[in-house]
């Protein structure tokens, strides 16, 4: 009896292990800075979404500094994904689709050439924001620093 029961066993495990994929798999977009660094991340909860702003040096220094002074040859991109529960971490999230890529590049200390490259701008508190305020919204973030 005992002969048959593992034999038994084994097959019935590889028969339900030979399942489709889970139908929800997502799609996870990895974004290339092209050379640009990471300034910082945030993490909007109420929209379920990531962000995270680079820059080249002179950016990086700008949001450092934090007075609001730019200068020519600044470059920033903010990212913004959909995140998603890990699948493989309980309690942790992972970035999914990729929602929008903002660009800012600084020509003189007044002049700002903002482009909005892919998706939408997300809201900020509700509001969504014109151009001039979604610069400053940007200009606004400070950078991660270790210590």
């Amino acid at each position: 009896m005992m002969k048959h029961i593992i034999p038994a066993f084994a097959a019935i495990i590889i028969l339900a292990s030979c399942g489709k994929p889970a139908g929800n798999q997502l799609t996870r977009i990895v974004y290339d800075p092209h050379g640009l660094t990471l300034i910082t991340s945030s993490v909007n909860k109420h929209l379920q979404t990531m962000s995270a702003l680079y820059g080249n040096k002179e950016a990086y220094a700008a949001a450092l500094a934090g007075d609001g002074h730019h200068v020519a040859g600044e470059s920033f991109a903010f990212v913004t994904w959909q995140y998603h529960d890990d699948p493989v971490y309980y309690g942790s999230s992972i970035n999914g689709e990729l929602l929008s890529v903002e660009t800012i590049h600084v020509e003189s200390d007044t002049t700002y050439n903002y482009q909005l490259e892919k998706g939408n701008a997300q809201p900020v508190n509700g509001t969504v924001l014109n151009t001039a305020q979604r610069i400053n919204y940007i200009f606004g973030y400070k950078p991660s620093v270790m210590p």
